[in-house]
């Protein structure tokens, strides 16, 4: 008798680690689907059929997009058929493709939002974000909320992963800055992911969860395990929002942290939301250097940059060429733009000086 209890008692404890994402084998052994990806992009807006046949084009192993298109602002959630065409690269090569999903903000444009909260907001929903309009910070440990992420089929995670994609990517896992950044703020946020985390493979074991910022949350071997990846915006530019390098201790105090999760199998995405081919250069070398894959595009994140993988400007190859080549071919083009400008000019010049010559008096 004594025995039985002695072995139920194990089997249940490995049951509640399990369940609580603490522990357990087949948790530590669990292959990263983000292992192989070389290239990322990422598209937020206009998701209609053009974009995503440009989608379908490119060349990039991951791409992270909206789970639904707003064309005249309706709300459609893509279909798996949709989906399904994303994933297939033009070599016939799989491409992987998931969501982006915030967990620190309720959408006004997405289903879930009611009516009635424009002017008369429930208690856990908070202000407006001035940066992205329609966007409203919420208490994220609220039941009330948590029940419209996750744990019904109508709930958004069940309906993302009945579209079929391959993961999510979840945003503003930093909204604890808003409630004073406290160690208290940061543990629910780290229960909310994990949880969640546990939920979603329940439902479907290898997906992928790519979390955007928040490197805080590193420090708890936890939440580090229940995630895939990391997506760090502005790393080594911009973190002012101004198109400008950032200081020496920011990029250090971030790349530490990161470098960390590294060495603990996560696999680390960057976004440089950069315009100037010198700090394009210069950003797709140093991340190429760290082992980290880097994706610039416009910060509204409203169209799929088309120049390919950045692997670094000393790494072009025939079917991916590398950002230098691209912009090595913009800066010639501008080059003998501008001296064919000059050329006229002088001709211009030459020839009015001629003119006044003619009119001179001979002496």
């Amino acid at each position: 008798m004594k025995r039985t209890m002695v072995v139920f008692a194990a089997v249940a404890g490995m049951a509640v680690a399990l369940i609580s994402g603490v522990g357990g084998a087949n948790a530590q052994e669990r292959p990263n689907v983000f292992k192989d990806a070389k290239s990322w992009a990422f598209q937020l807006k206009n998701l209609g059929p053009e974009e995503q046949a440009k989608i379908a084009a490119s060349p990039f192993d991951l791409v992270v997009i909206d789970s639904e298109q707003f064309p005249e602002d309706k709300e459609i959630p893509l279909t798996r058929e949709e989906v399904e065409r994303m994933k297939k690269k033009p070599d016939g090569s799989r491409r992987l493709v998931i969501a982006y999903f915030s967990v620190g903000e309720a959408e006004s444009y997405r289903y879930y939002w009611k009516p009635e909260w424009t002017k008369n907001r429930p208690s856990w929903v908070g202000k407006e974000n001035k940066e992205w309009k329609e966007n409203f910070l919420v208490k994220y440990w609220e039941p009330t909320w948590q029940n419209i992420i996750f744990g019904r089929p109508e709930a958004f995670a069940d309906r993302i992963l009945a579209a079929g994609f391959d993961g999510f990517y979840i945003d503003r896992a930093d909204a604890y800055y808003y409630f004073g950044d406290t160690p208290d703020m940061r543990k629910r946020m780290k229960d909310f992911i994990i949880k969640l985390t546990n939920y979603m493979r329940s439902k479907k074991p290898d997906v992928g969860i790519l979390v955007q910022n928040a490197e805080e949350l590193l420090d708890d071997p936890a939440y580090v395990q229940a995630i895939d990846g990391i997506a760090k915006e502005d790393l080594l530019y911009g973190i002012t929002h101004k198109e400008e390098p950032n200081k020496k201790s920011d990029v250090d105090w971030s790349g530490k942290l990161l470098k960390d999760a590294q060495t603990k199998g996560k696999k680390i995405f960057v976004i440089e939301y950069l315009t100037k081919p010198n700090y394009i250069e210069d950003a797709g070398k140093r991340l190429s250097d760290m082992g980290f894959v880097m994706y610039t595009g416009p910060r509204g994140l409203a169209s799929l940059q088309q120049q390919g993988p950045r692997r670094g400007p000393l790494d072009p190859s025939p079917a991916n060429p590398s950002a230098n080549e691209t912009l090595t071919q913009k800066a010639t083009n501008k080059a003998k733009d501008l001296g064919a400008r000059a050329k006229e000019k002088a001709q211009a010049v030459g020839e009015k000086a001629k003119a006044l010559l003619k009119k001179q008096p001979v002496q």
